[in-house]
């Protein structure tokens, strides 16, 4: 997935003698702070930040800036990027591009505005093996409420992946985003 193609790209940079650093944000506690963790257990070294101007200082330091789940760094992380880039430095980022509710981070379109390339990735549906382009929150292995906080560190077990068909059928909600009335 996402955070395997940011470690293979580590790994390459590494073997090449490129200077790299890899950087998660701190709110990120499902794994140590200092290393970057894939679903398939891979792993690479990483450095957890606080601040923008974290990212700003390490990038600079650095020809190769590597972010994990973008989603959970301010909205202002495109002006940082942007900035890095104009310096010379290379970034690849990952993360998602909707919450569980099916709306927009704003960090990922921010970032998207400040890139020279998007590249769009999928899972595949927990339900129904089909391409999935949504996340599912779970509570107890049911859809948690759209009312429920926007943002929760999770992992398996919280968060699947899901194509809107099953996203859709699965709450119980139209196409159009309004809930329907229980029986």
């Amino acid at each position: 997935g996402k955070t395997d193609r940011l470690i293979t790209r580590f790994e390459r940079a590494r073997a090449a003698g490129t200077k790299v650093v890899a950087l998660k944000p701190a709110r990120d506690g499902r794994h140590a702070p200092d290393r970057i963790v894939s679903h398939s257990g891979r792993e690479i070294p990483a450095v957890s930040v606080r601040s923008l101007v974290e990212v700003d200082d390490l990038g600079r330091a650095n020809e190769l800036v590597l972010i994990d789940e973008l989603q959970f760094f301010e909205p202002e992380l495109g002006a940082t990027v942007a900035s890095l880039r104009a310096a010379g430095v290379e970034i690849l980022a990952v993360g998602l591009d909707r919450d569980f509710r099916r709306e927009e981070f704003e960090t990922t379109a921010s970032l998207a505005r400040a890139a020279s390339r998007v590249v769009p990735l999928t899972g595949i549906c927990s339900r129904c093996g089909n391409e999935a382009v949504l996340t599912q929150r779970l509570i107890d292995g049911v859809p948690a409420p759209l009312e429920a906080p926007r943002l929760l560190v999770g992992d398996a077990g919280l968060y699947e992946p899901r194509c809107e068909r099953c996203w859709i059928e699965e709450r119980g909600v139209e196409e159009r985003g309004a809930v329907r009335a229980g029986p």
